[in-house]
């Protein structure tokens, strides 16, 4: 049997604003990261000091890692949140292994996943989603390179694009590469002049169709509506697994 996944509402894209309420389902290998929305800066100080714990341990040693890791994602979620970001979650996936647990994984693997509510002009969400995928099509073309896809979803008319960046590093032993993949589902509200974007990204390249089947599941999950339907408290308070279990 499948575990169970986690339904995230989301009420609001920004601070003032409340757009109609939208609901999707994220497995349980995905962890939510603070965000600081509707909290005070006592309240947010907590709940990173309390994800970085849950991140590393609660080996001593590592207590400098987690005071760096509350801090980068403080300041990493102040920028999200500017960018109309409402939810952000950290996934830790087991490969390979026994299917029923009866063997340990060969490796694990990251993505991290984003979901955001952007401004946009939208008469239609069939022309909007045709505006978009023309638009990421005609990026493409300058140089941005990516694959883009028209979908139909429960919720709604959608595109999706699959990208990859390359990252290089300085190093005193040598310049470091790393490559990542990015894919997005972008979804017209039915009835606002807003978007819905939903982006996974990770550095396990090689991963790609394994993030693809996940992001479909949980892109098909979207509802729009329900704004008296109550938050899942699971989503604000999961237990966040450390990578360094499964070493």
């Amino acid at each position: 049997m499948a575990p169970a996944e986690t339904t995230v509402s989301a009420e609001t894209a920004a601070a003032g604003e409340a757009p109609p309420a939208f609901r999707f389902q994220v497995p349980p290998e995905f962890h939510a990261i603070p965000l600081g929305i509707g909290e005070d800066e006592t309240g947010f100080a907590e709940q990173l000091r309390q994800f970085a714990h849950d991140y590393w341990g609660e080996d001593e040693k590592r207590e400098p890692l987690r005071r760096l890791t509350a801090a980068l994602y403080a300041a990493n979620a102040e920028q999200l949140v500017a960018g109309g970001t409402v939810y952000s979650a950290l996934g830790i996936f087991p490969m390979g292994g026994g299917p029923d647990g009866s063997e340990p994984p060969e490796r694990v693997s990251r993505a991290t996943l984003t979901v955001s509510v952007r401004d946009l002009e939208n008469p239609d969400p069939h022309l909007t989603a045709a505006g978009i995928a023309e638009a990421l099509d005609k990026a493409a073309g300058n140089g941005d390179a990516g694959e883009v896809q028209p979908i139909d979803l429960p919720a709604g008319p959608a595109v999706v694009r699959v990208t990859g960046s390359r990252a290089v590093w300085e190093l005193p032993e040598g310049d470091q590469e790393r490559f990542f993949v990015r894919i997005e589902v972008w979804l017209p509200f039915p009835d606002e002049d807003r978007v819905l974007l939903l982006c996974l990204s990770t550095p396990d390249v090689q991963d790609l169709f394994h993030y693809q089947a996940v992001l479909a599941d949980i892109a098909y999950s979207v509802t729009f509506g329900g704004a008296d339907a109550p938050v899942d408290a699971g989503a604000a308070g999961q237990t966040t697994v450390s990578p360094f279990t499964f070493y």
